[in-house]
């Protein structure tokens, strides 16, 4: 559960840290009963990003008995107020069948919802989504639109994908200076994937 315990903090604004820099940093240093205070005296605010950090502590266990359940709920909370990264939560427990049962409708649901709220995250699952057919018949054609908006939104591996789909010609006809030019632009921000691509591509 690490691994969703750091998807989330990515998933959250800068400017959600600076609303609640206390109540996160209690929660990193492990002093949830006052993370847990602080962000039920933001929740009553209707902050939704509150409610999402109320929810990853249910998820983790952190402060309270564990409980998908009561993460849900909470989730849902913060989802209704167009809060995209809990929708990619939700939609990330209904594929992978944290909920009970898989349910790969609802999971591109929320996956939607949160890749039209300008989402990178969200719009990188609708697009792995349609290129590998989870759930539906495989389109890379549509999956590489939604990678590239990601791309385009600064999305590393958006912009790796990207890079790989022009040099395959996967959803794209192949472009290889399309290729590089999405390839070097992930490999100038330190993506090592993209760095071990270009180097395949110099040899």
């Amino acid at each position: 559960m690490r691994l969703v315990f750091f998807l989330m903090t990515l998933l959250i604004s800068a400017s959600a840290h600076a609303d609640m820099e206390d109540a996160i940093r209690a929660v990193q240093e492990g002093r949830n009963a006052d993370a847990l205070y602080e962000f039920h005296q933001y929740s009553q605010h209707g902050n939704p990003v509150a409610d999402y950090w109320i929810a990853t502590m249910y998820l983790q266990g952190r402060g309270v008995e564990k409980s998908v359940k009561e993460a849900m709920k909470w989730l849902h909370r913060a989802a209704k107020q167009d809060y995209a990264p809990a929708m990619v939560i939700l939609g990330n427990l209904h594929l992978e069948g944290k909920t009970g049962k898989v349910n790969v409708k609802l999971a591109r649901g929320w996956f939607d919802k949160a890749a039209k709220l300008n989402d990178p995250y969200a719009m990188m699952r609708m697009g792995e989504m349609y290129i590998s057919g989870i759930g539906m018949r495989a389109n890379p054609t549509i999956g590489i639109r939604y990678v590239r908006q990601a791309a385009k939104l600064g999305s590393l591996q958006g912009k790796h994908i990207l890079g790989m789909a022009y040099l395959q010609g996967i959803g794209v006809k192949t472009d290889r200076q399309k290729a590089e030019f999405w390839l070097k632009s992930a490999a100038e921000q330190g993506f090592q994937p993209s760095i071990e691509a270009l180097k395949s591509m110099q040899k």
